[in-house]
This record gives C-alpha cells, structure tokens and sequence, in this order.
C-alpha cells in the first residue's frame, strides 16, 4: 500500500514454436472439426477464394496472401485443453528460411464472404513453421491460442517468403489430407491453480514466459532506473535477470533493488495472472501491481493483487482508489516463499483478486472503479527498519493477459 512510479507502452509477443511432422494419431478427448477455411490476396482485394481447393500464403509486395481457418472444439465436461497442434498439408516447400506464421485472429468472417478489403487482422503471434519440403505434413503449436474449454478458434496463416507456399484446403478431394486441429485435453481436477484454467478465462493475449536468458526482453518491459520506492535505495537495470525459466529481482542489502512496468496490455479491464515467490530480509517487499498508465497516482488508483508488508508467511491484496487514496483491502496467511498463482479479474462488474484459483478478494462498488487503462508493473521494493539490513528476492515464472470477461 504505497505510492509508485511507472512507466508504460505498448506490445504484445507470444513464445515461438515449430515443428514439421508426419501424421499421427492422437488419443484426444476432445472433438474437433474444421467449420470453414479460405484464403485472401491483397491484388485481388475484393475476391473470395472460400471454394478453393488450396489455402494459400505468399509474402511478395502487392500479390500478399493470408489463409484464414476455423475449428469448433468441443471440451468434455471436467476436462480442459492441455495442447492443440495445427496440422496442414503442404503443397510446396520452404526454406530454412522462409516460414509461415499462425496467428490467432477474430471470428468476424465467412468462407463465402471474406476478401482481403474486409479479413479480420492478425491477432496474438502463435509460432512459425520453415524448412519443410512439398507433400509434407506442418504443424505449429497453437495451445496458447486455443480456449481451455473449447468453442470457436479461428487462426490466420501469413508468410514471409517471397513466394507462394500453400496447404491443401477444407475443399480438398482427398478428406485425409485436410487441415486438422489435433487436441489433448486432461481433467480439471489435476491441474495446476491457475485462475485461468479453474475460470475458463479462454486464450492468452500477451505477457511473458521467462523462458529466455538475460536482461527482460525490451519489446516488454520498462526496467526501472531510478531512486527506490519512496526514495529508499535504488532501482537498477543490474538486479534484474531471466534465467531461462524465470524472472529473479534481488535487493542487497543497502537497498539496490529493481522494478520494471510491462509495455503489454495497457487497458482498462481484463485479467492478469503471475505465477511468483519472494524470500530474504523483511525488509523487502514483494508486489504485483495493475499501475495506471496516466500516472495520475493517487486519483487514477493502484491495484495490488499480490503484496507482502514485512512478512513473507502473509500475503495482501489492496485496491487504491480516489484522490484521497482510500483503501479495501485482504490479508490472507500464505508462505509466499513457496510459488503461488496471484491473478486479478477487472471488470466494469468490479474487482476479483484470486489466489491459486481460489477467490479471496472483491470490490463491486462502482465508485471505486480505476477510471483508465492500467499495466502490469512487478516491483521489489526496500523499507528500511531499525533492524539489521538483508538481502531479498522476487521470483516470477510468467505474466499472462487475458482478454475481459
């Protein structure tokens, strides 16, 4: 419950995957199937190819060409999407340097309707496929795109390569050779606590898996360098790594600490989720934090979905709100030493703080409603005590966005 300095931007990027594949079959529990498919082309921009035998890509200036699939997915009830992979026949070869792109784009479409003067944009980056040869089964891995319990998925195909590179088509003679959505599901019961999956929260949007080496990526966060929080030490670019599978911030013990605001989702409502631990001295606190991006603080609020004050076996959550800096606020026991899932639901219904899926905040007054768009900001901030300084930590394995509900 303090007031912060951020910074915010935009930009959006998702892990990158590929692979090329011969066809398997996959013991699936959910049932897929491919509704509709076509392709546009940007010299003939207001022609429909939705009976097209083929879907085609090509990324040569003003010949442009972009596929556009849709599949109905259909969850058992207590299940949920673990994998979903796309898999497409290819009716010509690329190099090892030419790829297709899969994004994941709105259902705004028609296979009869759809040209390139009125074809839904790409949306969230799912991976890339290169390097395969013609009559060769792709696939790209598209679980990030795809709804935990299932429905519409639509996805766009979009090619770099100076040439055209197609797949066989829903409309293809041959039933065995058509695109395919090839799904796993598993129980909810044995997954992890996630708000999102126990929610059904649908699709990432944005954020970050922490599964690079270095500084944080630049495209996504803003790395504080500055004075500390309140003036306390210092917030250097140098106390904050990712290791490959995480985020690590340290504070030593004179108070050199980080913090960093994300440049992702600058909006006004969704859900944001963080999967994080913190240890050391208690001097240091751990927070996750929705920041307005006017930062206008303390009358455009402040969201702290997950806080520690001093003590690293108890976990707050405080809602800012107002020019007097007014307060609601949950106290909940918790070793916050160990990994927990802290995610926020921010809606014009309200509020909704969760902890490992379980709700334990809410705040449905209207009156305190942030009045703009906010980001993500993950912060290791220093109060200094009259006890012996220590040194701290913050741990984070990933920042996922998630659309409104």
């Amino acid at each position: 419950m303090q007031f912060r300095l951020r910074c915010a931007a935009v930009a959006s990027s998702i892990l990158m995957i590929f692979a090329i594949i011969t066809p398997t079959t996959a013991s699936a529990a959910a049932t897929t199937s491919l509704v509709m498919d076509s392709y546009v082309q940007a010299d003939r921009a207001t022609s429909n190819f939705g009976t097209s035998t083929r879907l085609s890509t090509e990324g040569r200036a003003y010949i442009w060409r972009n596929s556009l699939l849709r599949f109905s997915v259909q969850v058992p009830a207590g299940e949920h999407v673990v994998s979903a992979k796309l898999r497409a026949y290819s009716e010509a070869s690329a190099t090892s340097t030419e790829f297709v792109d899969v994004f994941t784009t709105s259902g705004g479409w028609t296979e009869k309707g759809v040209t390139w003067n009125n074809a839904p944009a790409r949306g969230t980056w799912l991976g890339k496929a290169g390097g395969f040869a013609t009559g060769s089964w792709v696939e790209w891995d598209v679980t990030k795109g795809v709804n935990p319990k299932g429905g519409e998925q639509n996805f766009k195909l979009e090619s770099n390569a100076k040439k055209w590179i197609a797949f066989k088509s829903k409309e293809s003679s041959n039933s065995a050779l058509r695109p395919r959505l090839v799904v796993t599901t598993a129980p909810d019961t044995i997954t992890s606590t996630e708000a999102a999956v126990v929610h059904g929260w649908g699709a990432r949007v944005a954020g970050d898996e922490f599964n690079y080496t270095g500084a944080p990526d630049a495209t996504k966060w803003n790395v504080y360098n500055s004075a500390g929080h309140a003036g306390n030490g210092l917030r250097s670019p140098q106390q904050v790594t990712v290791d490959g599978s995480k985020m690590v911030m340290t504070g030593t013990p004179d108070g050199t600490t980080a913090g960093m605001g994300a440049k992702f989702s600058n909006q006004k409502y969704g859900r944001w989720e963080v999967r994080a631990a913190g240890s050391g001295d208690n001097e240091y606190h751990m927070v996750s934090i929705l920041w307005p991006d006017s930062e206008n603080w303390p009358c455009d609020g402040e969201i702290d979905y997950a806080e520690t004050t001093g003590d690293w076996n108890v976990i707050k959550f405080f809602h800012h709100y107002g020019c007097s800096n007014s307060q609601t606020y949950a106290i909940r026991p918790l070793d916050v030493k160990q990994f927990h899932n802290y995610a926020v639901d921010w809606s014009p219904r309200g509020i909704v703080g969760y902890v490992d899926g379980v709700k334990w905040f809410e705040d449905t007054d209207p009156a305190h409603q942030p009045p703009g768009p906010m980001h993500q900001t993950l912060q290791l901030d220093w109060f200094p005590d009259s006890t012996a300084n220590g040194a701290g930590e913050m741990r984070v394995d990933w920042v996922r966005v998630y659309a409104a509900g």
